[in-house]
């Protein structure tokens, strides 16, 4: 049975008396039709917390498309060359900022197109998303970012959590969250980034896997941080599930389509090996096979 924590009774206020709430949020699109539906997403969040919108345009590479352009010779074919290159990333450009920039004027936010050339060699991803509250990127394959770049990549070298929606994904936005609870200081640390989902959520499920497993958990696994997220203002139920040796995160995603959930929040785990950091099976599963956003926090 669920344990049920109390109803949502205020806003998360900060000491000023503001409602929390993202600020600032980046996206990365591209003028494809899942791009433009991470846009679409993107808008709807910025629009629902008053957050400025960013979008990130990583403008792909032209050269190498045509083996022929190896054997042009002389100034005016090779000035030829390049000139087309810089039109075909210019027309590229463009059109990622037409779209974005029309679906950000239908809702009337705040916003801004940033692009850089995906050849270039400096961190361009990773510093266009630093000051930011949130990324959101696509997946399975972290659409929209650069071809050398990962979400995990991202988070790793910025910190800041992304918000990975799968393609095609059309649900709403976090009304209905699972939160992956282990007691861990990863988990702890997702919760934190995602709180203002968290508080403006319809519910709030913490799901414990195997409570029985984690001394860490205490007399009452997931009491705890229900009742500290309560006290923010959130609406809270506690669910403890047995994984009967299925995989973990097999089990968080079976149980967030089960109760039709619109956002898994998990904390990702990593360790150092050498220069190498290396993510947990939990968190590379989820990533690989969600059908639903998931919000990673490290």
């Amino acid at each position: 049975m669920p344990i049920v924590v109390g109803p949502r009774s205020a806003r998360l206020l900060a000491p000023e008396g503001i409602a929390l709430a993202f600020r600032s949020i980046a996206v990365f699109v591209d003028p494809s039709p899942a791009g433009e539906a991470r846009t679409s997403y993107a808008v709807r969040m910025a629009c629902r917390h008053g957050a400025h919108l960013i979008g990130i345009f990583a403008v792909p590479p032209t050269w190498g498309d045509s083996p022929a352009e190896s054997f042009v010779r002389g100034q005016q074919a090779v000035r030829r060359v390049i000139a087309s290159h810089q039109s075909s990333e210019a027309a590229a450009t463009d059109a990622a900022n037409r779209s974005f920039s029309a679906g950000c004027a239908r809702e009337n936010i705040s916003f801004e197109f940033r692009h850089f050339r995906q050849d270039g060699v400096d961190d361009s991803a990773a510093l266009n998303s630093l000051h930011t509250d949130l990324v959101i990127v696509g997946g399975p394959r972290a659409g929209g970012l650069p071809r050398d770049w990962s979400a995990e990549a991202l988070l790793l070298a910025t910190g800041v959590p992304f918000l990975l929606l799968p393609e095609p994904w059309t649900g709403s936005t976090a009304e209905h969250v699972v939160v992956a609870w282990n007691a861990s200081r990863e988990a702890r640390r997702a919760i934190a980034d995602a709180l203002p989902l968290l508080v403006g959520a319809l519910s709030v499920t913490i799901l414990v896997v195997d409570p029985q497993k984690n001394p860490r958990h205490g007399a009452e696994p997931g009491a705890d941080v229900a009742h500290y997220l309560t006290r923010h203002g959130a609406r809270v139920v506690v669910e403890q599930v047995q994984s009967h040796a299925e995989p973990i995160a097999k089990i968080i995603l079976a149980y967030a389509e089960r109760r039709n959930a619109d956002l898994v929040v998990v904390g990702a785990y990593s360790h150092a090996r050498t220069a190498e950091m290396i993510f947990g099976g939990v968190t590379r599963s989820l990533l690989r096979d969600a059908v639903v956003p998931l919000l990673i926090a490290h």
